[in-house]
């Protein structure tokens, strides 16, 4: 019988514990392969999933499981020699000319031991075949897994995601722009085992169906990592215009960014969250260098996370292609952020002159009445 045979890591590390990231880790398979039927059993450091549908629409949804270190597709069939050598014919195949075999053994008192067994059954495949042995650069690999009750043959292993399964390690608020860097970060975090909720700040004025779109876009191709996900769309037209009265052009970056943690801040508390997520890269822009991030952070309340902060651009930009989101988040439209900014914007503000600029502004009335205004959608 053909079964997908899931492999965890970090799980296993986990001790005591381990039970609650493997169930963890259970449910989001069957909530990946939700419309295929799936049946997921666990067995010692592994998983095996019975499920419908293609190989290629299998792969293509457990590649986006956090927590699955590999997976293949196998046969289980009996402990017993004969209906192995059986399975390994099933998936022996034209073109092959060198080989290898590699075992394993979760139940130690069997009768062979790994070595035994790569050797009995290479000498089977090597006489039946007339293939040659090369244990450097086979050109298939046949793969044998024996449990205390099962066997399970294949011939591939498909990388995941690794990390730990979502919701695992809590809930974190991403501050999700239009651009490339948030949606990378977010995705860290993924990994981590962080359920992510999406806040985006946004000004309708010139571009609403387009920034709608975009940010939708993004947040859908990010919502097929973690069982449930939710986009707060929150409107902060009206309260840069109240603050373009009151702030220089210089220092507006900054006191809009602390303003967006006010509201980041009240929707955390609200989804029970423990921190925040974001994309900043130290020195990337102006309002990334540790000056005003420190002044920024400052307004958070949380913890804030920054899986990418010393990354190299160029690095960036390929895990964003890599997931699927760089496409759309090069798409050109105006960042609330940059709206009646300065040319030449603050690069190493003082928390204590914000602090200043910010007294004659009844900043949490402002983010209040902005949050009422928000949008939410559920993906």
């Amino acid at each position: 019988m053909k079964y997908v045979l899931v492999h965890y890591s970090e799980i296993g590390l986990k001790g005591k514990n381990r039970a609650f990231f493997e169930r963890k880790l259970v449910s989001n398979i069957r909530h990946a392969l939700k419309g295929l039927g799936p049946i997921v059993k666990r067995l010692p450091g592994r998983l095996i999933v019975d499920t419908d549908g293609s190989w290629d629409e299998i792969t293509e949804r457990l590649q986006k499981v956090p927590g699955i270190a590999t997976f293949s597709f196998a046969l289980m069939v009996d402990r017993d020699m004969k209906d192995i050598k059986k399975a390994l014919d099933e998936l022996s195949d034209k073109g092959v000319k060198t080989f290898a075999v590699s075992t394993t053994r979760s139940d130690k008192a069997f009768r062979h031991t790994s070595q035994e067994l790569n050797t009995i059954l290479g000498d089977y495949l090597r006489k039946k075949y007339r293939w040659k042995v090369d244990l450097k650069t086979p050109d298939r690999t046949f793969y044998v897994e024996l449990t205390s009750k099962e066997a399970f043959v294949f011939r591939k292993k498909l990388k995941g995601m690794g990390g730990l399964p979502v919701t695992s390690s809590g809930k974190l608020v991403s501050l999700i722009s239009g651009g490339i860097d948030s949606p990378v970060a977010a995705y860290e975090m993924f990994k981590r085992g962080c359920e992510i909720v999406f806040v985006h700040f946004h000004n309708w004025t010139a571009q609403k169906d387009v920034v709608r779109d975009k940010v939708e876009r993004i947040v859908r191709i990010l919502s097929a990592y973690q069982p449930r996900t939710r986009l707060y769309m929150v409107p902060f037209e009206n309260l840069q215009k109240h603050l373009i009265a009151k702030v220089r052009a210089k220092y507006r970056m900054i006191v809009y960014r602390r303003i967006m943690f006010e509201i980041a801040g009240m929707i955390a508390k609200k989804e029970k969250a423990l921190g925040f997520v974001t994309g900043d890269s130290v020195g990337q822009v102006a309002s990334q260098t540790l000056e005003n991030i420190y002044c920024i952070y400052d307004k958070a309340g949380f913890p804030v996370f920054t899986p990418i902060a010393g990354d190299n651009k160029e690095d960036i930009v390929n895990r964003a292609e890599r997931i699927g989101t760089y496409d759309i988040s090069k798409l050109p439209y105006s960042d609330c952020c940059s709206f009646l900014v300065d040319k030449h914007p603050e690069t190493k503000a003082r928390l204590g002159d914000i602090e200043k600029i910010e007294a004659g502004i009844d900043i949490p009335s402002l983010a209040k009445k902005a949050l009422d205004h928000a949008e939410i959608k559920e993906f």
